[in-house]
């Protein structure tokens, strides 16, 4: 994918009102074009699908040892956001590239903060 479709697709997963198959579809088309990552789309569709733990076990894949946090209020309300940020270290805040996304599911801030990273290191960021 290049910059202009990524940067499409981290606004979508930011705008969706659910995760469902197309924004898994989407997702792991994204994880298994990360250079040097292993993972087949087919693999990380279903794993997206299953859930926040298979959805981070197949993020963790494509970036081992990274942090990752979230922050958000549990809710019954439906304009709850998540925000989900990855980044290499967990120390200081020097990271070059670092992935946020805000988003209505923990699924859907996760694969934006992916997008939002890919989307970076598209523009040359390392």
């Amino acid at each position: 994918m290049d910059e202009a479709a990524l940067k499409a697709l981290h606004e979508s997963f930011e705008a969706a009102e659910s995760f469902g198959a197309t924004e898994a579809e989407a997702g792991a088309a994204m994880l298994a074009g990360i250079d040097g990552s292993g993972i087949e789309a087919t693999t990380a569709r279903t794993m997206l699908m299953e859930g926040v733990d298979s959805a981070l076990a197949v993020t963790a894949k494509a970036f081992p040892g990274w942090a990752l946090s979230f922050d958000g209020h549990a809710s019954t309300q439906q304009n709850t956001i998540w925000r989900c940020t990855l980044k290499e270290t967990r120390g200081q805040d020097d990271d070059q590239i670092v992935g946020i996304g805000n988003a209505r599911s923990m699924r859907l801030a996760l694969m934006a903060a992916v997008a939002h990273i890919q989307m970076m290191r598209k523009a040359g960021y390392r």
